[in-house]
């Protein structure tokens, strides 16, 4: 699976070592209950809202090890202020998904050896699949 929030690359995908590893999708509707004085029930109301969080984790090998401790460490900050579509492409199928108008609500960042590691959660909408 390759993985892109706009034109930054955070997955690769498998000809790079670079699949996501506990990739978790949540889905959330707006809901809205409604209580009444002398009502013995409350109501759910579906206002029709939907939030998507997408949750995965990354290893990127680097070529030194500085490498991999430069990119933990500025990261975060290349994905701030960002609200663009994230990518979701399948392997091998090349079957593609977007969440519209994402953003990364949180990134976490290591670096161990010369390899750096990040842990996402991106939240948007509903997933699309893409149209031929």
């Amino acid at each position: 699976m390759k993985i892109s929030f706009g034109n930054i690359n955070l997955a690769n995908g498998i000809e790079y070592g670079e699949t996501p590893i506990d990739f978790k999708i949540f889905g959330q509707r707006a809901i809205q209950i409604m209580e009444t004085v002398r009502s013995n029930e409350a109501r759910a109301v579906d206002r029709g809202n939907l939030t998507t969080r997408i949750e995965f984790r990354v290893r990127k090998k680097h070529d030194t090890v500085e490498a991999a401790q430069n990119y933990a460490i500025r990261h975060a900050s290349e994905l701030r202020d960002l609200q663009t579509d994230l990518t979701i492409v399948g392997e091998p199928s090349n079957t593609t998904y977007y969440l519209k108008n994402a953003v990364v609500s949180s990134v976490e960042s290591t670096g161990n050896g010369n390899v750096s590691e990040h842990f996402y959660k991106i939240i948007g909408g509903a997933v699309t699949l893409a149209e031929d």
